[in-house]
């Protein structure tokens, strides 16, 4: 676990003298005693483009509100698993914001339509994914969230999703020798039923043993939630399907983002389109670095053709079909609109 953390710690090493040096002094004279809050909760491990970028938004916040807020970043699952701090927030307990992927928004939050954007192939590109998020999902998806209780500030990202397996996974039926992990999500669940595979739901805080004592054998995610947390020591290969895009999301608890005086309620928002770059900017520029450094860590990585691509594609169009008639078409239909009209102007 040591090497990895170096690994990650000497890869975002731009990434962090970056952040740094945006960070300034806090002014003097701040309020000895905050007036208000905020305990953080998120599974993203420490030294990692998350934290780093959730530090940043630590010391802006207590920078620009002069001390009246302060901000206590609970990093790497501390405070449960996502599902658990999302309930959490809403409820007004131990936390009062979070940073967090849409998929546990959807379960936590029992907000079922933010499980769309991580419908299986729904995109193409980080320019598509954006593209939705930004001018199609946004609005629908911080109303939703707002009548459940929780303040949606901002999109994050936690990236391409692809499979890990203890074997080879040179096409479908390999995957279903397979037993997998599942995020704690109908649409994940759906998408290992769609393909036949054997899927077992679990928190993060479950995952790395269950692996290593065989309960499963596989799973999905990104290659630097994969390397940050340790996943991948158990397993020994990746296939670049990239199945999933996941987006994340910055969230506060409504009750107490209502409480702040408007000039506090400004400062916690930011700058959202600027921080939304900068989040993507830092995780993506570091993929190859990631998928180079396996390689030194003992997993092959392998990507897939677009033939081997397309038993799984076709498959999982079923879900999208679930979707609709669990959740309606209304936002679905917005989104393929969007996404037709994207593909055109190629």
């Amino acid at each position: 676990m040591s090497h990895i953390r170096r690994s990650i710690s000497v890869a975002v090493l731009a990434g962090a003298v970056a952040l740094t040096t945006l960070l300034v002094l806090a002014p003097q004279g701040q309020s000895q005693e905050p007036e208000f809050t905020l305990n953080f909760g998120t599974v993203a491990p420490d030294n990692t483009p998350w934290s780093d970028q959730l530090k940043d938004i630590q010391q802006r916040v207590q920078r620009e509100s002069a001390g009246r807020i302060r901000v206590r970043l609970f990093t790497g699952g501390s405070m449960g698993g996502e599902v658990e701090m999302i309930q959490d927030i809403r409820d007004g307990g131990r936390l009062q914001g979070g940073g967090f992927t849409t998929s546990a928004l959807a379960t936590g939050a029992n907000v079922p339509q933010l499980d769309l954007p991580e419908l299986p192939y729904l995109f193409r590109s980080n320019k598509e994914a954006d593209h939705i998020l930004d001018n199609v999902l946004f609005e629908p998806m911080q109303k939703r969230l707002w009548r459940r209780g929780i303040h949606m500030s901002m999109w994050a990202q936690n990236g391409w999703r692809s499979f890990y397996t203890k074997n080879p996974m040179n096409s479908l039926a390999d995957l279903q020798g397979h037993k997998m992990r599942t995020q704690e999500s109908d649409v994940h669940k759906a998408m290992y039923k769609a393909l036949g595979v054997q899927a077992f739901a679990m928190s993060t805080a479950e995952v790395l043993d269950a692996l290593s004592r065989g309960t499963v054998d596989g799973f999905d995610n990104t290659a630097l939630y994969a390397q940050a947390s340790g996943w991948y020591e158990p397993t020994k290969h990746l296939t670049l399907t990239r199945h999933i895009f996941q987006p994340a999301a910055i969230v506060y608890s409504k009750a107490w983002f209502d409480s702040l005086p408007d000039d506090l309620k400004k400062i916690i928002t930011g700058d959202r389109l600027k921080d939304q770059a900068l989040g993507r900017r830092l995780v993506r520029e570091l993929e190859p670095a990631l998928l180079a450094n396996f390689g030194e860590l003992g997993v092959t990585v392998r990507e897939p053709s677009d033939a081997e691509l397309k038993p799984l594609i076709d498959s999982t169009r079923s879900v999208h079909e679930e979707f609709r008639e669990v959740v309606g078409s209304d936002l679905l239909d917005k989104v393929y609109a969007g996404l037709a009209e994207l593909r055109k102007t190629k």
